[in-house]
C-alpha cells in the first residue's frame, strides 16, 4: 500500500486533491447514494406487488371462465398490462393450453429443460405457491420483442401463480416480462445525478434456487453496456483495464459480468461487502476497486423480491473522480478574485516605483484597472452563475403555470461542476420523479376503470341470465312496463 492507498501516485494525487477541496460534502455524498438506493428498492419492491396483484387477478378471475374463451381473456387482460409481453397458461401436465403469443398454443415444458420453466413451474406444483423466477434466458422473450423498454435481449424474468378451482391445483398461470425492464426502473436515465459514470446495477447475493449462479453474477443490464449512454468504453466494444486486458460482454450484462476485481480475481470490495453484511457504504477517498480497476464508491444493500427465493445485491456507484469533481463556488470565485487582487497589487507596486508616473496619472490607472477587473469579474464569475440559476427559475416557471409539463428539463451541458450545477441535476431528478408519479397514478386510475367496467359487464350478464331463467319474474316486468305506459298523462302514483 502506497501514500494513496491501493492507488499508485499518478491516479492517486489528483483524486486525493479533489477530495481533500470537497471533503465537507462527505457526509452529503453519503445521504445521496444512501436515498439513491434506498428508493431503488422501494421502486422494486412496490413494482414487483404490483405486478403480482395483476397476476392473481388475473388467475382468480380465469378459474370462473370457460376454456374456450381463455385466449380471448388472457389477450384483454394483456391489452391492460404494463410490462408484460406474454400471459399463458399451462395444465399440471406442462402443456400450454392458452397464451397471448399464438405460437407457444400447445408448446410442453415437460422434460424440456432448455429455458428453466421446467423446473420452476413442478416447484410451483410442489408447493402450490406463487413463484418468481430468473432472470433467465429464454429466445422466446427475444422473438416475442419488446414492450417499454428501449432495450431488449433474451433475459427474462416470469411471474408463476396457480390457478385453483376450489381447493385444487388446476393450471399455471405465468407473465412473461423481459428482464431489461428491471434495468430500467433502478437506473432512471433522466434522474441521473452522476451521468458520466454512476450506474446501479443488480447481482446475485444468493441464489437458492439455482445454486449454479454465482454470488456477484449480473443480474441486470449496465448503463454502460453499449454506446446508449456514454461515448466513451463500453461493455460490448471492451472496457480496458490498466494490466489485466480487456473486460467484454457478447450479448447482455447478465450471467456474463461477475463483479470481480481483474488485479485479485475475486469480488470487489463493494459487492463482496454487501453480500457480507447485507449493506454496505463507502464515500472516501481512495474508495474502492471495481471490475474496470477503477476507484468507485457507492452504496450496496441486499434485498428479496415477493415471491422469489433468492436474495439479491444492489450497488448504486459512480467514480470517485466524478463524485468530487466539483469545484465550489467559494473556490471559483475566491481563486478569480484573488488573480484579480494579485494582478492589481503588482500592478500597483509597479506605478509607485519612485521616477515613472507621477501620482495623478497612477491613480487614474489604478481606477481604470479596478473598473476593468470588476467589469471581468461579474461578467466570468457572476453572470454565469445568475445565467444559470435564472434558467433554473425559467424551467421550474414553466413547469408550475405552463401546464405541468413534465417532460422538460434543464439542459446537461450547461450545468457546471458546482453547486448551481448540483443543483441543476437534483431539479432534473425531482423532476423525473414527479413524472414517475403522476405516470403511477394514471396506471392506477386506468386500472380502477377497467375494474370498474368488468364489474358493470358482469352485473349486466348477471342480470341478464336472471331474467332468462325466471320467465315469470320477465312476464312481471313486461306487465308492469305495460301499464305503465298506458296511464293517462296528469296519473299520479301515490
Amino acid at each position: 500500500m502506497g501514500f494513496f492507498g491501493w492507488l499508485d501516485f499518478r491516479e492517486g494525487l489528483p483524486l486525493w486533491w479533489s477530495y481533500k477541496l470537497n471533503r465537507q460534502i462527505a457526509q452529503s455524498v453519503e445521504e445521496t447514494f444512501e436515498g439513491i438506493a434506498r428508493t431503488r428498492v422501494s421502486l422494486l419492491l412496490d413494482w414487483a406487488n404490483e405486478q403480482w396483484d395483476y397476476i392473481e387477478n388475473t388467475a382468480t378471475e380465469i378459474s370462473r371462465i370457460p376454456d374456450e374463451e381463455w385466449n380471448f381473456y388472457l389477450k384483454k387482460r394483456l391489452q391492460q398490462a404494463t410490462y408484460f409481453t406474454e400471459l399463458f397458461l399451462l395444465t399440471t401436465k406442462l402443456e400450454v393450453c392458452a397464451a397471448t403469443y399464438p405460437k407457444h398454443l400447445g408448446f410442453s415444458y415437460h422434460n424440456n429443460q432448455k429455458t428453466g420453466i421446467n423446473r420452476a413451474v413442478l416447484h410451483v406444483l410442489n408447493t402450490n405457491e406463487r413463484l418468481l423466477y430468473g432472470p433467465f434466458s429464454d429466445p422466446l422473450t427475444m422473438e416475442i420483442g419488446p414492450r417499454t423498454s428501449n432495450f431488449h435481449d433474451e433475459v427474462t424474468i416470469v411471474f408463476i401463480q396457480p390457478v385453483r378451482l376450489g381447493n385444487k391445483l388446476s393450471h399455471i398461470l405465468i407473465g412473461r416480462i423481459p428482464n431489461d425492464v428491471l434495468g430500467d426502473l433502478i437506473q432512471r436515465e433522466a434522474g441521473h445525478v452522476y451521468r458520466d459514470s454512476g450506474d446501479n446495477y443488480l447481482f446475485m447475493a444468493k441464489s437458492n434456487f439455482d445454486p449454479a449462479i454465482a454470488p456477484g453474477t449480473a443480474l441486470s443490464r449496465s448503463r454502460f453496456e453499449d454506446r446508449a449512454f456514454t461515448l466513451g468504453e463500453n461493455l460490448k466494444d471492451g472496457v480496458h483495464t490498466k494490466h489485466w486486458g480487456i473486460v467484454r460482454v457478447k450479448d447482455h450484462t447478465e450471467f456474463e459480468i461477475r463483479f470481480t476485481d481483474p488485479a485479485t480475481n475475486e469480488l470487489h470490495p463493494g459487492v463482496w461487502n454487501t453480500i457480507q453484511n447485507g449493506n454496505n457504504i463507502f464515500v472516501h477517498f481512495p474508495g474502492y476497486s471495481d471490475y474496470r480497476h477503477i476507484p468507485v464508491i457507492g452504496k450496496g444493500v441486499t434485498f428479496q423480491l415477493p415471491g422469489s427465493p433468492d436474495i439479491w445485491g444492489m450497488m448504486c456507484e459512480g467514480d470517485l473522480e466524478e463524485v468530487y469533481r466539483r469545484r465550489s463556488l467559494t473556490w471559483r470565485l475566491g481563486k478569480l478574485f484573488a488573480m484579480w487582487m494579485g494582478a492589481g497589487i503588482i500592478l500597483h507596486q509597479l506605478l509607485i516605483l519612485p521616477g515613472i508616473f507621477p501620482l495623478w496619472s497612477t491613480m487614474l490607472i489604478e481606477v481604470i484597472y479596478g473598473l476593468v477587473a470588476v467589469l471581468l469579474f461579474s461578467r466570468r464569475g457572476v453572470e454565469p452563475v445568475a445565467s444559470r440559476l435564472t434558467d433554473m427559475t425559467r424551467i421550474i416557471r414553466r413547469i408550475a403555470e405552463g401546464g405541468g409539463d413534465l417532460t422538460m428539463r434543464i439542459d446537461h451541458s450547461t450545468l457546471e461542476n458546482d453547486e448551481s450545477g448540483e443543483l441543476g441535476r437534483w431539479v432534473n431528478n425531482l423532476i423525473d420523479s414527479l413524472d414517475g408519479l403522476m405516470s403511477k397514478v394514471k396506471t392506477t386510475a386506468l386500472g380502477v376503470e377497467t375494474t370498474n367496467e368488468s364489474l358493470r359487464e358482469k352485473n349486466s350478464q348477471g342480470r341478464a341470465k336472471f331474467l332468462f331463467s325466471d320467465p315469470q319474474y320477465g312476464r312481471n316486468v313486461g306487465r308492469n312496463t305495460a301499464s305503465a305506459n298506458r296511464r293517462p298523462a296528469g296519473y299520479a302514483s301515490n
